[in-house]
């Protein structure tokens, strides 16, 4: 009985492996090809914009966060992602007001999805 219930939480820790693969993943094409466009985009800026541009990299750096404390609490971790991501896809909508790229950025809340999927199966088996 006690060797079935290890077997059981398998698919779990695959889904664990392959979010934090993901996460890996998307945090760096993030930072490889996003971050260097809006460094570019500080030499036209207004002061409008200024508000926007630290809403971007608080958000960036909140969901970084929010991977990292993955590590460690799994449950906290996938939410502020998952947070972090609705956020950074609705200003990615709201500024260019393209469908394109609002669905070019949900990819981001991928990897936090599959943590709370972790979460709750690890939670199911605790209860078995």
């Amino acid at each position: 009985m006690n060797k079935r219930l290890k077997y059981q939480d398998h698919p779990s820790h695959f889904m664990l492996i392959l979010a934090r693969i993901i996460g890996f993943l998307i945090a760096g094409v993030y930072i490889l090809f996003i971050l260097p466009e809006f460094i570019s985009n500080f030499d036209t800026l207004s002061y409008d914009t200024e508000f926007w541009v630290f809403l971007v990299y608080a958000l960036s750096l909140t969901y970084g966060f929010g991977f990292l404390l993955t590590f460690w609490k799994i449950k906290a971790g996938a939410i502020i992602m998952i947070i972090c991501s609705i956020g950074i896809a609705f200003y990615g909508f709201f500024d260019s007001m393209r469908w394109e790229v609002f669905l070019l950025l949900i990819p981001l809340s991928f990897s936090g999805i599959m943590f709370l999927m972790h979460a709750k199966k690890n939670l199911y088996t605790k209860n078995l």
